[in-house]
């Protein structure tokens, strides 16, 4: 053998060399596969649950829907059982219930309408009879007069009675200045009740008011003439003194007369 390879090692080292190539092939074939298709994105791992802070754990929800269930189931055995029926004796009403026809109706008869005025009139005309045979029944008699005393006051109202039933009613502008007589009739002899009632109001500041009411009595005698004489008196000083001063007064009051003569004189 010389220096170099022989022969027989030569085509050895070929067929070595053939058969790695031949091993080799497959693999290489699969590298340059996996180097030309791209590699497929990895799932991004799914996020961590957040838990709330607020929100019970399942213990605690599972007990709490346990006690509301509870509670409701109570609720439904405590509840007020229904109101028996009106119907006893196996369907038939009991005889305390009331038939429709006996109860009450919803309607209201408002009657025949009331004519005041009329109504008025016939009382105007009454006291004219009664009046009319007074005086001939009776001799003794009863007359009132009025006297308004008070510059910075005017009459808001003013009525008279006698024993309880109007005779005078005075307009809105009425003022006397001296005694003016009002009424003038004939009475049973005896005790009468003269009542005057009268709203005053300040000429200066008209919301400024005063109200009295006084009752009298007189007695009249067998064949007289009373004579009642009412000075009103209005010395009221709220109007012109409150409104700067802050300080005012009311003073309203009643002075009466009565005198007695025979009938006739």
């Amino acid at each position: 053998m010389g220096g170099g390879l022989s022969m027989r090692s030569r085509r050895r080292l070929r067929r070595l060399l053939l058969a790695a190539l031949v091993a080799c092939t497959p693999v290489l074939a699969t590298m340059a596969l996996a180097q030309t298709k791209p590699k497929a994105a990895k799932p991004k791992p799914a996020p961590a649950a957040k838990v709330d802070a607020q929100a019970p754990p399942p213990e605690e929800t599972n007990g709490a829907n346990a006690e509301a269930a509870k509670a409701a189931a109570t609720a439904t055995n405590e509840a007020p059982p229904p109101p028996p029926s009106e119907a006893t004796d196996g369907g038939r009403l009991s005889p305390l219930t009331p038939r429709p026809e006996e109860l009450p109706s919803n309607a209201v008869d408002a009657g025949v309408p009331v004519d005041y005025d009329r109504l008025l009139a016939d009382i105007a005309a009454l006291r004219a009879r009664v009046a009319a045979v007074s005086d001939n029944l009776y001799q003794s008699r009863i007359s009132v007069a009025l006297q308004t005393d008070g510059d910075r006051a005017k009459i808001g109202r003013l009525t008279v009675s006698l024993d309880d039933g109007v005779v005078f009613t005075a307009p809105q502008t009425f003022a006397a200045a001296d005694m003016t007589a009002v009424y003038d009739h004939a009475v049973a002899p005896g005790r009468h009740a003269v009542t005057v009632d009268v709203d005053r109001k300040d000429t200066r500041d008209e919301t400024f008011r005063t109200s009295q009411r006084s009752r009298f009595t007189v007695d009249v005698p067998r064949d007289h003439k009373v004579e009642v004489q009412v000075k009103i008196i209005d010395d009221s000083s709220m109007g012109a003194d409150f409104p700067s001063d802050r300080s005012g007064k009311y003073d309203l009051r009643f002075r009466v007369k009565a005198v007695a003569k025979p009938v006739g004189k």
